[in-house]
């Protein structure tokens, strides 16, 4: 007496539906991850232009508070009553001049032995000008523009940071002399 035996083949690959879902799984995984990782990028990106513009703005505000307090700041001598802010003026929107006293007259008289310092926007960067020395520093980089205007007893100074997609304005008021 026979038996009969039923063999099967063994299966050696995988069915083309099952390639064909396991690709459709990794695309749909893949899409996922890239766009996670491109909002992730972006996110990033303007927070660190955010951070960057800020930085500046806090150079620009400690640079007007320094000149503002009262006195100038470059002076190392520490009288107090000597080198007195005394005169503000704005000879154009994107222009200011401060005068400091040096004969203690208590009188702006905008030439030596005062000393002038100059404020202005050249090429995206906040410049302050001594006019006795001739010395400029950069204050701040990424200033789109400043504006200088007296409202009522105040003076009004509007900056404008860019850096990309990124745009702030920051005033700064001070009392007008």
């Amino acid at each position: 007496m026979f038996c009969k035996i039923k063999r099967t083949a063994a299966r050696n690959g995988l069915s083309l539906l099952e390639v064909t879902i396991g690709s459709l799984m990794a695309a749909t995984i893949t899409m996922l991850a890239a766009s996670v990782t491109v909002d992730l990028s972006r996110n990033m990106a303007d927070g660190i232009a955010r951070t960057r513009v800020a930085s500046e703005a806090r150079l620009v505000i400690e640079s007007f508070r320094r000149d503002f307090a009262g006195n100038d700041p470059d002076d190392v001598s520490g009288d107090r009553n000597r080198h007195r802010l005394v005169g503000k003026m704005i000879p154009t929107a994107e222009e200011l001049r401060l005068c400091f006293d040096n004969d203690d007259d208590l009188s702006a008289d905008w030439t030596s032995p005062d000393r002038v310092i100059i404020y202005y926007v050249d090429d995206g960067q906040l410049i302050r000008s001594d006019v006795e020395n001739g010395r400029s520093n950069i204050i701040a980089h990424l200033v789109d523009s400043i504006n200088f205007e007296v409202i009522g007893n105040e003076l009004r100074i509007t900056t404008q940071f860019e850096l990309g997609d990124v745009s702030e304005t920051y005033v700064f008021n001070t009392p007008n002399l």
